[in-house]
């Protein structure tokens, strides 16, 4: 199996998992099966780093699954930003090609080795951008609100593109290039299809509303919560279009009108498409909500002028 075909694959099992109906018991046994599926599909996989992009999907399971009971094996997990704080990083694909590097500084690797290499760091990259919270926030107060698959598709959409986007930087601030020469040469699949795309596409568009850069919104993202994701997208629209007076008022219907196509999205039955079908969704999602925020912003307005 290709690293496309899988990622789609496990991008449907993503979507599928349903986490809020049944006893605790039913839904645990529906995320560690969902665990299972992906793991599953990761083993077919013939590439290593197509395979660990696939395996790297099932951190958000680990997350709504918490820790496995005495005895059970949910297989590899390559990293994961526990509630309580604590980071996990796996020793056969992250802990020892780290170590690996270190060992020998300078030498020549060959590309599959710098691959190794280049995944391992940013395993370790996306899961330290997990915990960044603002001033007064905490990574731990978002557990309840990532039983709501929109905060979950920007959590991991936003903490995916922002590490492709910046490795580079985070490599040469740890001075890896000399350590691993042609290591920034060497190319990482992205993942996460059904978020990622969506992602991108809000923060383009919330971008050209506030006059600033993509990359300056997933920037601000990036630095939030996984609940205050969700609020910044909202206030960052409300913030370019709607008065200060205004805003308290707007914001529960910009914010319901701005879910529903990313809802659709973080939960759409994909399990026949492929990975470039699901990225055209997914931007399409991002642009949907852009699109409904702004109309609900208008319907508001009219509201206001008319007096209704």
């Amino acid at each position: 199996m290709t690293g496309p075909e899988a990622r789609a694959q496990a991008s449907a099992v993503l979507a599928a998992i349903d986490v809020e109906n049944g006893t605790p018991a039913e839904r645990l046994d529906r995320i560690e099966r969902a665990i299972r599926a992906v793991s599953t599909i990761a083993a077919q996989v013939e590439d290593e780093i197509d395979r660990l992009s696939v395996l790297r999907m099932q951190e958000s399971l680990h997350l709504l699954a918490g820790p496995a009971a005495p005895g059970v094996d949910r297989g590899v997990l390559l990293g994961l930003a526990a509630w309580d704080g604590t980071m996990y990083l796996d020793e056969r694909f992250v802990t020892q090609p780290i170590q690996q590097l270190y060992d020998a500084p300078g030498t020549r690797h060959d590309v599959a080795t710098l691959r190794r290499f280049r995944f391992a760091l940013s395993e370790m990259f996306h899961q330290e951008s997990h915990f960044l919270a603002a001033e007064g926030t905490s990574y731990a107060d978002s557990a309840a609100a990532f039983l709501d698959p929109v905060v979950r598709l920007l959590e991991f959409g936003v903490t995916a593109a922002w590490t492709a986007k910046h490795l580079d930087e985070y490599l040469t601030g740890l001075g890896i290039a000399q350590l691993a020469p042609g290591i920034e040469q060497v190319e990482l699949p992205v993942g996460y299809p059904a978020y990622v795309p969506a992602v991108e596409a809000l923060t383009a568009g919330l971008g050209e509303l506030i006059r600033q850069p993509a990359d300056e919104v997933l920037r601000r993202l990036n630095a939030a919560t996984p609940a205050q994701k969700w609020e910044g997208v909202t206030w960052l629209l409300l913030g370019a279009v709607v008065p200060p007076q205004h805003r308290a008022a707007a914001a529960p219907r910009v914010r319901r009108a701005m879910h529903a196509p990313l809802a659709v999205m973080a939960t759409l039955d994909t399990s026949d498409s492929i990975e470039a079908a699901i990225q055209n969704a997914s931007a399409g999602a991002g642009r949907a909500a852009i699109a409904a925020g702004l109309a609900e912003v208008e319907m508001f307005r009219r509201e206001l002028a008319t007096g209704s």
